[in-house]
């Protein structure tokens, strides 16, 4: 695997409040860039392993395209890893949630390719790890302040 991504953020918010909101990822279109809408397929809970879900993200210079995602391991409040079907990357996404001082959280977050091509590791890998980087560190201060102002979330 390629590491496309990764990015940490610390978080007023308890542990188990930002897994419940940032694990759910019929949410992911409302604090990550590039996700323009997510759906589920299937009426699992989002933490069962095998939950399935419809993504539309943007991919520069392609226009929209639709990813199937698909709930890999999960360990519920601390991480929660999915799949996809994006042919040029076959994307892993991971998310750690670890405790930090009372009521607060630490939030890792991780973008792989699964891609095992040589050619495409060294042309289309590393321009989506810079497209990624760019909207992770803009997801993440997003997902701070949505969770830190408790807008919207249950």
């Amino acid at each position: 695997m390629h590491l496309l991504a990764a990015a940490t953020i610390s978080v007023d918010c308890p542990r188990a409040k930002a897994f419940a909101y940032a694990a759910d990822l019929e949410n992911f279109g409302e604090w990550f860039p590039g996700v323009i809408a997510i759906v589920a397929r299937d009426q699992l809970a989002f933490t069962t392993i095998d939950k399935q879900y419809s993504e539309q993200v943007t991919v520069p210079l392609r226009g929209t395209r639709e990813v199937g995602l698909r709930v890999v391991d999960v360990d519920e409040p601390r991480r929660i890893v999915t799949e996809g079907d994006l042919a040029l990357l076959l994307p892993r996404m991971e998310m750690e949630f670890c405790d930090a001082a009372a009521g607060s959280c630490v939030i890792h977050w991780r973008m792989f390719s699964r891609v095992q091509s040589a050619w495409l590791s060294r042309s289309a890998i590393p321009l989506a790890g810079l497209l990624m980087r760019r909207r992770a560190r803009v997801g993440l201060r997003t997902l701070k302040a949505r969770l830190e102002a408790h807008a919207q979330i249950p």
